[in-house]
């Protein structure tokens, strides 16, 4: 069997698995909807501020908590990002590589190590909007 964790982007949220989810269970695997912290997850009670390593723990969190009943059934990690989902996707991926057996980008660019998310988004008034946001202390999660 095979645990999908599927993480979405910064304009959507876990809801826009639910299809894919459907389908995935239908056909007997796991599936894992990711909500982000301060994007539809649940806020840190010390309320301090929201970065890409507050996603990547949150997407741990969930291989972890697979891993702690599926290695011992062979049930094989598969990691999904979508647009900046992609990020702690592959952050978390680095950190638990040897339960993960395949990354899927959807509708994502390639990341480059020391260039931040926010650099990613074309638009350069949305680029400033979002800067903006995650420096007054909003999600953060564009870095």
């Amino acid at each position: 069997m095979t645990a999908f964790i599927m993480v979405s982007g910064v304009f959507t949220g876990a809801h826009v698995w639910e299809d894919a989810a459907a389908r995935l269970a239908a056909a007997g695997d796991e599936v894992h909807a990711v909500a982000l912290t301060g994007l539809g997850g649940p806020r840190g009670t010390a309320g301090g501020r929201i970065d890409l390593e507050t996603h990547i723990a949150d997407v741990l969190a969930v291989i972890d908590s697979v891993d702690s009943v599926g290695a011992a059934a062979g049930r094989e990690i598969v990691l999904v990002g979508h647009d900046y989902g992609i990020h702690p996707v592959l952050g978390a991926a680095d950190r638990r590589a040897e339960r993960i057996a395949r990354i899927v980008y959807l509708d994502a660019g390639m990341p480059q190590d020391g260039v931040p998310a926010l650099a990613s988004v074309p638009d350069r008034s949305l680029r400033g909007q979002l800067a903006e946001h995650a420096g007054a202390g909003g999600s953060g999660g564009a870095e």
